[in-house]
């Protein structure tokens, strides 16, 4: 890329200024420190009026780091995938458990203590993987939080706890797990769309 704004005469803030990003980020491309992606690429080439592959092929260390950023989308796709699919199985059993009786003699509690450290992990996961951006800002994904929780508290929560340091303590652990598993249940909804698309590549 030096190349061809040498050949413009073109500093590398008239580059910046060109491409709306700073001066520091044209240094980094220019010296290996970073890479852009695929998007800016394109504006690059429209800029110096080559085409992408002229601007690849004169870059061989960009070509293996987008080789290599391919590789690991692909792996956290298929983690995110992994995950999804963990998080229904999961939340399924933990939604049925208290609502019927018979989960609790086939499962005890050594098996469901496993079923739920996997869920919660699988979750993490499943969280920190997931394209927020697309619905952070949406006011159905928060609606939907709140509704499941409030069935979630309708259908679980204890009766006939005593109000004493104990019995607020476990009020207190039951509205933090409803609210947990509600979540677990929203955004297996919201993301839905996130598994097809990553599942289909």
């Amino acid at each position: 890329m030096k190349l061809y704004r040498y050949q413009k005469g073109w500093t590398q803030q008239d580059v910046a200024e060109r491409l709306l990003i700073s001066r520091k980020t044209i240094s980094s491309w220019e010296n290996s420190r970073s890479y852009p992606d695929i998007f800016m690429l394109v504006q690059i080439s429209d800029l110096y009026h080559v085409s992408l592959d002229d601007l690849l092929r004169e870059d061989h260390e960009m070509i293996n780091n987008y080789k290599e950023e391919h590789t690991m989308n692909k792996r956290v796709d298929k983690i995110f995938v992994l995950c999804y699919f963990l998080n229904i199985i999961g939340a399924v059993v933990i939604v049925l458990k208290p609502i019927l009786p018979f989960l609790s003699n086939y499962l005890p509690k050594p098996v469901f203590t496993i079923i739920s450290f996997v869920i919660v992990s699988s979750f993490i996961i499943l969280v920190s993987y997931a394209d927020w951006s697309k619905i952070k800002n949406k006011p159905g994904f928060w609606i939907t939080w709140l509704i499941i929780t409030l069935l979630e508290v309708r259908l679980t929560f204890p009766v006939n706890v005593p109000i004493n340091d104990n019995g607020i303590g476990y009020i207190f652990g039951a509205l933090t797990g409803n609210v947990l598993v509600a979540l677990c249940l929203t955004c297996i909804v919201w993301l839905f769309p996130q598994f097809k698309e990553r599942r289909a590549k």
